[in-house]
Protein backbone atom coordinates (compact mmCIF):
# COMPACT_ATOMS: atom_id res chain seq x y z
CA UNK A 1 0.00 0.00 0.00
CA UNK A 2 2.40 2.63 1.07
CA UNK A 3 4.56 1.62 -2.30
CA UNK A 4 1.41 2.20 -4.30
CA UNK A 5 1.28 5.43 -2.51
CA UNK A 6 5.05 6.52 -3.05
CA UNK A 7 4.56 5.63 -6.65
CA UNK A 8 1.15 8.11 -6.92
CA UNK A 9 2.96 10.83 -5.33
CA UNK A 10 6.24 10.33 -7.69
CA UNK A 11 3.77 11.23 -11.17
CA UNK A 12 3.24 14.88 -10.07
CA UNK A 13 6.92 15.04 -9.59
CA UNK A 14 8.19 13.74 -12.91
CA UNK A 15 5.54 15.88 -14.59
CA UNK A 16 6.68 18.26 -13.09
CA UNK A 17 10.06 17.99 -13.66
CA UNK A 18 9.02 16.77 -17.23
CA UNK A 19 7.57 20.42 -18.07
CA UNK A 20 10.04 22.04 -16.62
CA UNK A 21 12.94 20.36 -18.59
CA UNK A 22 10.79 21.46 -21.67
CA UNK A 23 10.84 24.93 -20.64
CA UNK A 24 14.21 25.20 -20.13
CA UNK A 25 15.07 23.68 -23.49
CA UNK A 26 12.99 25.63 -25.20
CA UNK A 27 14.10 28.81 -23.76
CA UNK A 28 17.57 27.64 -24.92
CA UNK A 29 16.43 26.99 -28.30
CA UNK A 30 14.70 30.34 -28.73
CA UNK A 31 18.65 31.97 -27.50
CA UNK A 32 20.16 30.08 -30.05
CA UNK A 33 17.75 31.26 -32.60
CA UNK A 34 17.83 34.44 -31.42
CA UNK A 35 21.64 34.72 -31.08
CA UNK A 36 22.88 35.96 -34.29
CA UNK A 37 20.36 39.01 -34.32
CA UNK A 38 19.95 39.97 -30.89
CA UNK A 39 22.95 42.92 -30.89
CA UNK A 40 21.39 44.58 -33.49
CA UNK A 41 17.39 44.37 -32.64
CA UNK A 42 18.37 44.73 -28.63
CA UNK A 43 20.59 47.42 -29.11
CA UNK A 44 18.27 49.01 -31.84
CA UNK A 45 15.45 49.30 -29.43
CA UNK A 46 17.78 50.05 -26.30
CA UNK A 47 18.94 53.12 -28.19
CA UNK A 48 15.42 54.14 -29.98
CA UNK A 49 13.83 53.93 -26.78
CA UNK A 50 17.01 56.45 -24.86
CA UNK A 51 16.71 58.76 -27.91
CA UNK A 52 12.92 59.01 -27.84
CA UNK A 53 13.10 59.77 -23.62
CA UNK A 54 15.78 62.82 -24.21
CA UNK A 55 14.49 66.01 -22.79
CA UNK A 56 11.13 64.35 -21.79
CA UNK A 57 9.81 64.68 -18.37
CA UNK A 58 9.31 61.03 -17.71
CA UNK A 59 9.00 60.20 -13.90
CA UNK A 60 10.89 57.37 -12.58
CA UNK A 61 7.27 55.29 -12.28
CA UNK A 62 6.27 56.11 -15.50
CA UNK A 63 9.55 54.24 -16.90
CA UNK A 64 8.95 51.59 -14.74
CA UNK A 65 5.79 50.75 -16.27
CA UNK A 66 6.82 51.04 -19.72
CA UNK A 67 9.84 48.20 -19.01
CA UNK A 68 7.19 45.35 -19.40
CA UNK A 69 5.90 46.91 -22.44
CA UNK A 70 9.45 47.21 -24.16
CA UNK A 71 11.03 44.14 -23.27
CA UNK A 72 8.32 42.13 -24.49
CA UNK A 73 7.42 44.48 -28.01
CA UNK A 74 11.33 43.59 -28.55
CA UNK A 75 11.15 40.09 -28.14
CA UNK A 76 8.11 39.57 -29.88
CA UNK A 77 9.68 41.73 -32.73
CA UNK A 78 12.73 39.59 -32.54
CA UNK A 79 11.74 36.01 -32.36
CA UNK A 80 9.34 36.96 -35.27
CA UNK A 81 11.64 37.93 -37.71
CA UNK A 82 14.07 34.99 -36.63
CA UNK A 83 12.04 32.44 -36.86
CA UNK A 84 10.96 33.04 -40.62
CA UNK A 85 14.40 33.83 -41.56
CA UNK A 86 15.51 30.68 -40.24
CA UNK A 87 12.54 28.65 -41.43
CA UNK A 88 12.93 29.68 -45.09
CA UNK A 89 16.66 30.34 -45.00
CA UNK A 90 18.09 26.91 -44.02
CA UNK A 91 20.40 26.60 -47.29
CA UNK A 92 22.06 29.58 -47.01
CA UNK A 93 22.55 29.22 -43.32
CA UNK A 94 24.13 25.67 -43.87
CA UNK A 95 26.80 27.33 -45.49
CA UNK A 96 27.26 30.93 -43.28
CA UNK A 97 25.88 29.93 -40.57
CA UNK A 98 25.94 26.13 -39.47
CA UNK A 99 25.57 26.86 -35.66
CA UNK A 100 22.00 27.58 -36.17
CA UNK A 101 19.55 25.45 -34.66
CA UNK A 102 18.27 23.70 -37.93
CA UNK A 103 21.06 23.27 -40.22
CA UNK A 104 23.14 22.05 -36.61
CA UNK A 105 20.59 19.48 -36.48
CA UNK A 106 19.22 21.20 -32.47
CA UNK A 107 16.06 21.88 -34.55
CA UNK A 108 13.73 19.98 -36.95
CA UNK A 109 11.93 21.73 -40.07
CA UNK A 110 8.34 20.44 -39.13
CA UNK A 111 9.12 21.87 -35.65
CA UNK A 112 10.27 25.21 -37.10
CA UNK A 113 7.28 26.02 -38.90
CA UNK A 114 4.98 25.03 -36.30
CA UNK A 115 7.21 27.65 -34.07
CA UNK A 116 6.73 30.50 -37.02
CA UNK A 117 2.68 29.74 -37.51
CA UNK A 118 2.11 30.21 -33.60
CA UNK A 119 4.67 32.67 -32.62
CA UNK A 120 3.04 34.90 -35.14
CA UNK A 121 -0.58 34.45 -33.89
CA UNK A 122 0.06 34.43 -30.14
CA UNK A 123 2.49 37.36 -30.62
CA UNK A 124 -0.04 39.53 -32.16
CA UNK A 125 -2.28 38.29 -28.99
CA UNK A 126 -0.47 39.04 -26.74
CA UNK A 127 0.83 42.69 -27.57
CA UNK A 128 -2.32 43.49 -28.53
CA UNK A 129 -3.66 42.60 -24.61
CA UNK A 130 -0.90 43.73 -23.06
CA UNK A 131 0.09 46.90 -25.18
CA UNK A 132 -2.51 48.37 -27.08
CA UNK A 133 -4.51 47.30 -30.12
CA UNK A 134 -2.00 49.64 -31.80
CA UNK A 135 1.07 48.03 -31.21
CA UNK A 136 -0.28 44.80 -32.97
CA UNK A 137 -1.17 46.37 -35.52
CA UNK A 138 2.33 48.09 -36.30
CA UNK A 139 3.36 43.99 -35.31
CA UNK A 140 1.01 42.95 -37.73
CA UNK A 141 3.18 45.31 -40.36
CA UNK A 142 6.31 44.01 -39.84
CA UNK A 143 4.88 39.96 -39.83
CA UNK A 144 3.88 41.14 -43.40
CA UNK A 145 7.11 42.69 -44.34
CA UNK A 146 8.95 39.83 -43.12
CA UNK A 147 6.66 37.93 -45.13
CA UNK A 148 7.38 39.33 -48.40
CA UNK A 149 10.71 39.05 -48.09
CA UNK A 150 11.48 35.70 -46.43
CA UNK A 151 7.99 33.42 -46.58
CA UNK A 152 6.64 35.21 -50.21
CA UNK A 153 6.92 35.62 -52.90
CA UNK A 154 10.74 36.81 -50.99
CA UNK A 155 12.38 39.42 -53.55
CA UNK A 156 16.08 39.03 -53.70
CA UNK A 157 17.23 41.76 -55.53
CA UNK A 158 19.89 44.28 -53.30
CA UNK A 159 17.37 47.02 -53.22
CA UNK A 160 14.99 45.06 -52.12
CA UNK A 161 17.54 43.82 -48.97
CA UNK A 162 18.17 47.28 -48.31
CA UNK A 163 14.87 48.69 -48.03
CA UNK A 164 13.77 45.49 -45.76
CA UNK A 165 16.14 46.56 -43.32
CA UNK A 166 15.32 50.35 -43.40
CA UNK A 167 12.07 49.87 -43.15
CA UNK A 168 12.59 46.67 -40.48
CA UNK A 169 14.07 49.55 -38.08
CA UNK A 170 11.72 52.57 -38.27
CA UNK A 171 8.63 50.13 -37.25
CA UNK A 172 10.93 48.93 -34.65
CA UNK A 173 10.92 52.27 -33.60
CA UNK A 174 6.99 52.80 -34.01
CA UNK A 175 6.41 49.90 -32.19
CA UNK A 176 8.32 51.31 -29.05
CA UNK A 177 6.71 54.57 -29.87
CA UNK A 178 3.18 52.31 -28.97
CA UNK A 179 4.50 51.73 -25.63
CA UNK A 180 5.61 55.36 -25.06
CA UNK A 181 2.16 56.00 -25.96
CA UNK A 182 0.52 54.01 -23.72
CA UNK A 183 2.58 55.32 -20.62
CA UNK A 184 2.45 59.00 -21.74
CA UNK A 185 -0.90 59.49 -24.24
CA UNK A 186 0.50 63.22 -24.78
CA UNK A 187 4.02 61.88 -26.80
CA UNK A 188 5.28 63.54 -29.28
CA UNK A 189 7.62 61.46 -31.86
CA UNK A 190 9.64 63.36 -33.92
CA UNK A 191 9.51 62.43 -37.23
CA UNK A 192 13.03 63.08 -38.05
CA UNK A 193 14.90 60.39 -36.46
CA UNK A 194 12.57 57.90 -38.04
CA UNK A 195 13.33 59.53 -41.24
CA UNK A 196 17.36 59.51 -40.38
CA UNK A 197 17.42 56.05 -39.59
CA UNK A 198 15.88 55.33 -42.62
CA UNK A 199 17.87 57.02 -44.90
CA UNK A 200 21.40 55.90 -43.13
CA UNK A 201 20.18 52.22 -43.89
CA UNK A 202 19.01 52.43 -47.20
CA UNK A 203 22.37 53.56 -48.08
CA UNK A 204 24.91 51.76 -46.19
CA UNK A 205 23.02 48.96 -44.48
CA UNK A 206 24.86 46.67 -47.30
CA UNK A 207 27.84 46.54 -44.82
CA UNK A 208 26.41 43.51 -43.58
CA UNK A 209 26.11 42.05 -46.91
CA UNK A 210 29.84 41.48 -47.21
CA UNK A 211 30.83 38.70 -44.97
CA UNK A 212 28.25 36.48 -46.22
CA UNK A 213 28.61 36.52 -50.32
CA UNK A 214 29.34 32.63 -50.43
CA UNK A 215 26.52 31.45 -49.05
CA UNK A 216 24.16 34.37 -50.56
CA UNK A 217 26.09 33.90 -54.09
CA UNK A 218 24.83 29.81 -53.48
CA UNK A 219 21.05 30.10 -53.02
CA UNK A 220 21.00 32.93 -55.77
CA UNK A 221 20.64 36.22 -53.34
CA UNK A 222 21.30 39.01 -55.52
CA UNK A 223 23.29 41.57 -52.68
CA UNK A 224 25.74 44.66 -53.75
CA UNK A 225 28.45 43.02 -53.41
CA UNK A 226 27.76 39.94 -56.11
CA UNK A 227 26.32 41.82 -58.39
CA UNK A 228 29.05 44.47 -58.54
CA UNK A 229 31.42 41.30 -58.98
CA UNK A 230 34.53 40.95 -57.24
CA UNK A 231 36.34 43.98 -59.53
CA UNK A 232 33.67 45.87 -58.24
CA UNK A 233 33.88 44.90 -54.62
CA UNK A 234 37.08 46.74 -53.70
CA UNK A 235 35.42 50.18 -55.08
CA UNK A 236 32.07 49.19 -53.90
CA UNK A 237 33.87 49.62 -50.54
CA UNK A 238 35.59 53.11 -51.11
CA UNK A 239 32.53 54.15 -52.06
CA UNK A 240 30.49 52.83 -48.72
CA UNK A 241 33.40 54.38 -46.82
CA UNK A 242 32.84 57.75 -48.19
CA UNK A 243 29.44 57.78 -47.49
CA UNK A 244 29.97 56.69 -43.42
CA UNK A 245 33.39 58.83 -43.23
CA UNK A 246 31.45 61.81 -44.79
CA UNK A 247 28.29 61.02 -42.71
CA UNK A 248 30.11 61.31 -40.22
CA UNK A 249 32.28 64.55 -40.50
CA UNK A 250 29.24 66.43 -42.20
CA UNK A 251 27.31 65.61 -38.80
CA UNK A 252 30.26 67.04 -36.77
CA UNK A 253 30.85 70.31 -38.92
CA UNK A 254 26.87 71.22 -39.09
CA UNK A 255 25.93 70.62 -35.02
CA UNK A 256 26.45 73.40 -32.85
CA UNK A 257 28.45 70.97 -30.35
CA UNK A 258 31.58 74.41 -30.61
CA UNK A 259 29.45 76.77 -29.73
CA UNK A 260 28.31 74.81 -26.40
CA UNK A 261 30.39 74.11 -23.34
CA UNK A 262 28.71 70.71 -22.44
CA UNK A 263 31.72 68.46 -22.43
CA UNK A 264 29.17 66.06 -22.56
CA UNK A 265 28.14 66.73 -26.23
CA UNK A 266 31.38 67.28 -27.03
CA UNK A 267 32.34 63.34 -25.97
CA UNK A 268 29.55 62.20 -27.91
CA UNK A 269 30.07 64.26 -30.79
CA UNK A 270 33.89 62.52 -31.23
CA UNK A 271 32.85 58.92 -30.36
CA UNK A 272 29.87 59.59 -33.44
CA UNK A 273 32.82 60.71 -35.13
CA UNK A 274 34.96 57.77 -34.40
CA UNK A 275 32.94 54.97 -34.86
CA UNK A 276 32.51 56.51 -38.40
CA UNK A 277 35.52 56.52 -39.31
CA UNK A 278 36.40 53.23 -38.03
CA UNK A 279 33.69 51.82 -39.90
CA UNK A 280 34.98 53.46 -43.19
CA UNK A 281 38.55 52.82 -42.63
CA UNK A 282 38.37 48.53 -41.65
CA UNK A 283 35.67 48.59 -44.96
CA UNK A 284 38.83 49.22 -47.46
CA UNK A 285 42.19 48.14 -45.17
CA UNK A 286 40.25 44.93 -44.06
CA UNK A 287 38.72 43.32 -46.53
CA UNK A 288 37.90 39.74 -45.12
CA UNK A 289 35.19 37.57 -43.85
CA UNK A 290 35.90 37.80 -40.21
CA UNK A 291 36.95 40.95 -40.28
CA UNK A 292 33.75 42.15 -42.18
CA UNK A 293 31.83 40.13 -39.88
CA UNK A 294 33.09 42.39 -36.65
CA UNK A 295 33.00 45.43 -38.90
CA UNK A 296 29.13 44.85 -39.26
CA UNK A 297 27.97 43.44 -36.16
CA UNK A 298 30.06 45.73 -33.66
CA UNK A 299 31.19 49.24 -35.22
CA UNK A 300 28.85 49.50 -38.13
CA UNK A 301 25.83 49.00 -35.03
CA UNK A 302 27.71 51.37 -32.43
CA UNK A 303 28.21 54.08 -35.28
CA UNK A 304 24.82 53.61 -36.14
CA UNK A 305 23.70 53.84 -32.51
CA UNK A 306 25.75 56.88 -31.68
CA UNK A 307 24.44 58.63 -34.96
CA UNK A 308 20.75 58.11 -33.50
CA UNK A 309 21.98 59.96 -30.22
CA UNK A 310 23.82 62.48 -31.63
CA UNK A 311 21.60 63.94 -33.52
CA UNK A 312 18.68 63.96 -30.91
CA UNK A 313 20.63 65.85 -28.59
CA UNK A 314 21.87 68.40 -31.33
CA UNK A 315 18.69 68.61 -32.45
CA UNK A 316 17.40 69.64 -29.15
CA UNK A 317 20.05 72.53 -29.23
CA UNK A 318 18.52 73.79 -32.56
CA UNK A 319 20.95 72.83 -35.41
CA UNK A 320 18.29 71.20 -37.73
CA UNK A 321 14.49 72.80 -38.44
CA UNK A 322 12.79 69.20 -38.45
CA UNK A 323 9.65 69.39 -36.47
CA UNK A 324 8.16 66.74 -33.86
CA UNK A 325 4.58 65.34 -35.55
CA UNK A 326 2.12 63.53 -33.24
CA UNK A 327 1.61 60.03 -33.55
CA UNK A 328 -1.70 58.99 -34.73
Amino acid sequence: MEKILKMGSDKPTYAVKTVISALLEEAALTRALLDDNSTAHIGNAIVCFSTRLIGSDLTFGQLKTMLPGMALTTFAFSYTFDIANQTFSVEEDTINKPNRPIPSGRLSINGAYTRWLLSWVISLAVIGLTVSLQAALVLLQWEMWVSLFYVWPKFQNWVARNLFTAVGATIQLRLLDTVLVKAIPSFRADSSLMWLLFTWLVWTIHVQEFHDTEGDQRVGRQTLPLIVGRRGQFPLRVLTAMIIGGTGVSSIVLAPIWRTLNPAMLYLGLAHLLFMLTVAVRLVVLPFKEADKVTYKYYYILATYSMLLFRQHTGRLGSFGWNATEIR
